[in-house]
């Protein structure tokens, strides 16, 4: 595969030992697996996996380090599948110390100007389908925040003030890894926010059918250059598809995007979720912005790779019956 960035046979780079890889790349869609691997500088031989490991690795490196990546079994989503490949890579790779779970995600556009094809990146991580019901049938949500890791946070301020005085790598990066695909570029598509409490018309994915008079106007921005927003990425096992429940739930939780993965990885392995935003977390959804956004989060992820320091990091994880501790 050459999208004007990595190509395995121009570029092979065997790797001697499992204990060589210190940061885990998880994907949940085929579509962001394409656009992680476009994102490697190198491609290293793919090495045997241990018993019961029933992942599929692929090998490289972007700078510095040495990067792992692995993507959930098709249809198979959620924080529980997520939470075995997980575990199983970091069993056959023992000395992963950071992760980073890249891909699509469901943005909340009541809460800051987001556009599709943005990029979030999770400070905070809240599961947002962990809770009590209460008086009146409603749902208390108990959830714990859970913060990335520190050399995550400090290499994030780092780019942050990067980006205050010059722009992002991103579109950069995007036209020099997956330039050759059109299919990944910016599709060109009007992008449609509709009222909260207005439900989508049809049976297809397009808005054709859907009333106009119930979308939102916003003004045009001046660059197709995605916006990258920083706040509290919500996670949980049900695709959110409602408007009205997407502004209560962000209002609860001060939440900006909503996904399906994040919140099974915190406890395993540190972990940063960056997502590239496909739709507006409501019943308009069209898969035709999905490759789009895969491919700009993860030209951020490999923006902040780039910058994030070898050393720091926790040390090896290690297996104790069911438990993992950072020793």
């Amino acid at each position: 595969m050459d999208w004007g960035g990595t190509n395995p046979d121009d570029h092979a780079d065997p790797a001697p030992t499992h204990n060589r890889y210190t940061i885990a790349w998880i994907c949940a869609l085929s579509i962001e697996l394409a656009a992680a691997q476009a994102m490697l500088d190198n491609v290293h031989e793919a090495l045997h996996t241990y018993e019961n490991d029933s992942n599929t690795y692929i090998l490289g490196s972007i700078g510095r380090h040495d990067i792992v990546i692995a993507c959930l079994p098709d249809t198979q989503y959620g924080t529980n599948n997520a939470a075995k490949v997980l575990t199983n890579l970091t069993r056959t790779f023992p000395s992963v110390r950071l992760g980073v779970m890249v891909g699509i995600g469901g943005g909340v556009p009541s809460m800051v100007d987001m556009r599709l094809g943005d990029i979030v990146v999770g400070t905070r991580v809240m599961q947002c389908d962990l809770g009590k019901v209460v008086q009146d049938g409603q749902i208390q949500r108990t959830a714990v925040p859970k913060v990335p890791h520190h050399l995550f946070g400090t290499t994030i301020s780092a780019l942050r003030t990067k980006h205050e005085s010059e722009p992002s790598r991103v579109p950069s990066i995007l036209e020099k890894k997956m330039g050759r695909n059109p299919t990944y570029q910016h599709p060109g598509l009007p992008d449609r926010l509709f009222l909260a409490r207005y439900e989508h018309k049809s049976s297809t994915p397009g808005c054709e059918k859907c009333d106009k008079w119930n979308l939102i106007l916003r003004k045009e921005r001046s660059s197709r250059a995605p916006m990258i927003h920083y706040g509290v990425i919500t996670s949980g096992n049900q695709v959110m598809r409602c408007g009205i429940t997407r502004d209560s739930i962000a209002r609860q939780l001060d939440a900006i995007c909503f996904e399906m993965e994040a919140a099974g990885l915190m406890d395993i392995l540190p972990c940063l979720p960056i997502r590239g935003i496909c739709d507006y977390s409501d019943s308009h959804k069209d898969k035709m912005w999905q490759r789009y956004a895969a491919a700009t989060a993860a030209s951020y992820a490999r923006e902040l790779l780039e910058i994030l320091p070898i050393s720091g990091a926790p040390r090896k994880v290690y297996h104790m019956l069911n438990t993992r501790k950072l020793t």
